[in-house]
């Protein structure tokens, strides 16, 4: 039996409290285990028991506060973010009484500054945003967990033990935890996408190098390989994701490596920006691919079959119908396969990857009840109740596949009853409801479509993760250091670089890329870009044996 499957069998007869008797301490919740243990009730969406024990028993909870993220996409039958059946299932099964607080997703940070300010943030607080949380270890608005972790729990400890690299990302400059997060295995959530059918008409080779991407590119705009007589097609787009994985492609990723020292990679922008123009100068891309700012053109022309070389994502079985169905449905003859990013001079690189340490919560400073808090992240840390927010109760909610591996029982029913309360999974580590838990696992051998994208999946996966592949950054983004107040100003005015090289890019001969450098050397040096240098060479040289790094993230490589 696959890992995942038996402890959801088990915990269909295990509801009740049973969480709170394995999370909580003896002496707390002992009398409420030993009257509902063996209750064998297994209705997640049961509405909670009248009588005077259970009642008495939701009464000694202890209550905290919960911030969740409001999208706006709870069904009205389902109630709201704040009061639905999964909220009930969580107070009832856990080992206190949450009051969950509605965060506008689009306005999150900007709720909880108002939050913080009037002393009425929530005990316990998720959110995405590093920054943020930084601020608010800064401002000390958060506490460390440390000792927390050491006294009451369980979930969340074992987690660390076997995984230290959460440690060591939730560990401020003062040396003490103040974040609580997640662990999934590490896969490439971007795929480089080449038309197979156009190589092979043309008699071309998956390229290698960036000249010989630059002839494929060329081939695949001049020679008509869509076979309808008419120069309509462009090799490759240039806006959205992948315009950023031609950066990638020249390590373009700001700071980069040089000699042991981090620093600022001017040399690989120029690189990156001077191969965007061969492309535009030659005609080979969309002349407008700036005004496509969120790259939806570029997709919209992947997907009737105009572009040969597209970023799309494999990371979840959604993305067959974003990337993959509306090409086949327009171009039903495409074949498309995932391939590496063209090894450059700078070396080879992954497009995109996950981040498999993601910090997720913090506790308020102002917390009447840590020890409350502590339990609670420990309940949602569970690989328990991490199967139950996933995938529901079996039968009810989810079936079996052939695989072993619980799916939903019908789309529709997913969409009413799991698909809003992803975000109740902060704290939930996919890792360890592999194998059954990525997409590997979610995609219908038996279904053509799905086969087919099974396929361009481990393709990606030997693409952005296979021998020789590189992380171009020296870490995800979620890793790196979190600025002052006067230097994040100073980023964002240095930031206008992007400017001097888009217009160098379309203007031909007219702004060169060697102008372009010039201009943002000047603006750099004016905006006190020296200081940035300063600040990331110092981070690197102090913390490059304790931080979260690229070879850590490496640890978390996805087994196909």
């Amino acid at each position: 039996m696959k890992k995942g499957t038996e402890s959801m069998k088990t915990w269909k007869i295990r509801t009740g409290t049973v969480v709170a008797c394995m999370l909580a301490s003896a002496a707390i919740l002992v009398a409420a285990c030993s009257n509902n243990a063996g209750n064998g009730n297994s209705n997640a969406s049961s509405a909670p028991s009248k009588d005077g024990g259970a009642a008495s028993e939701q009464a000694a909870k202890p209550k905290i506060s919960v911030s969740i993220y409001d999208r706006g996409n709870v069904p009205q039958e389902m109630g709201t973010i704040g009061n639905n059946r999964w909220t009930q299932w969580l107070n009832d099964n856990g080992p206190v009484e949450a009051q969950y607080v509605p965060i506008p997703r689009g306005e999150s940070v900007q709720k909880l500054n108002l939050l913080f300010a009037s002393n009425d943030a929530p005990d316990v607080v998720a959110e995405f945003d590093t920054s943020f949380r930084h601020q608010l270890y800064q401002q000390k608005q958060i506490l460390a967990v440390d000792e927390l972790v050491d006294q009451y729990s369980v979930s969340y400890k074992q987690l660390m033990e076997k995984y230290p690299e959460m440690k060591k990302a939730a560990t401020k400059p003062d040396g003490k935890m103040y974040e609580f997060g997640r662990v999934q295995q590490l896969m490439g959530f971007q795929a480089l996408f080449i038309r197979n059918d156009w190589l092979k008409k043309l008699n071309l080779s998956v390229p290698e190098t960036p000249e010989e991407l630059f002839e494929v590119v060329k081939a695949f705009t001049e020679n008509d390989p869509d076979g309808n007589g008419q120069k309509d097609t462009f090799g490759i787009a240039l806006s959205g994701e992948t315009g950023g994985a031609i950066n990638t492609m020249f390590r373009d990723v700001d700071w980069v490596l040089k000699d042991g020292k981090l620093v600022r990679g001017w040399e690989q922008k120029n690189a990156a920006n001077a191969f965007k123009k061969r492309l535009y100068d030659a005609g080979l891309v969309d002349k407008d691919f700036l005004a496509d700012t969120n790259g939806q053109k570029a997709q919209q022309d992947w997907n009737s079959g105009k572009i040969g070389i597209f970023v799309g994502r494999t990371i979840d079985p959604v993305n067959l119908t974003t990337f993959y169905e509306p090409l086949k449905n327009n171009v039903p003859d495409a074949e498309v396969i995932a391939i590496k990013l063209p090894r450059s001079e700078y070396g080879r690189f992954a497009i995109g990857v996950n981040n498999p340490v993601q910090m997720t919560t913090v506790i308020n400073a102002k917390a009447k009840n840590p020890e409350a808090a502590m339990k609670y992240i420990d309940l949602m840390a569970s690989t328990e109740v991490g199967e139950m927010l996933r995938y529901g109760q079996e039968g009810a909610d989810s079936v079996r596949g052939s695989n072993g591996c619980l799916k939903p029982k019908d789309p529709a029913h997913f969409t009413k009853e799991l698909s809003w309360a992803l975000d109740f999974q902060l704290l939930m580590s996919q890792i360890e409801l592999e194998p059954c838990a990525g997409i590997l696992s979610q995609l219908d051998p038996a279904n053509p479509l799905e086969k087919d994208f099974l396929e361009l999946v481990k393709q990606n996966l030997e693409a952005n993760l296979g021998e020789g592949v590189e992380y171009a950054p020296i870490t995800h983004g979620e890793h790196m250091p979190t600025l002052p107040d006067e230097l994040s100003v100073i980023r964002t005015n240095v930031s206008k670089v992007a400017d001097f090289y888009n217009k160098a890019i379309v203007s031909g001969p007219a702004y060169t890329v060697e102008q372009a450098y010039a201009e943002a050397m000047d603006l750099w040096n004016k905006s006190g870009g020296e200081q940035l240098e300063s600040f990331y060479s110092d981070w690197y040289d102090n913390n490059k044996d304790t931080a979260f790094l690229a070879k850590d993230m490496w640890k978390f490589v996805i087994k196909s």
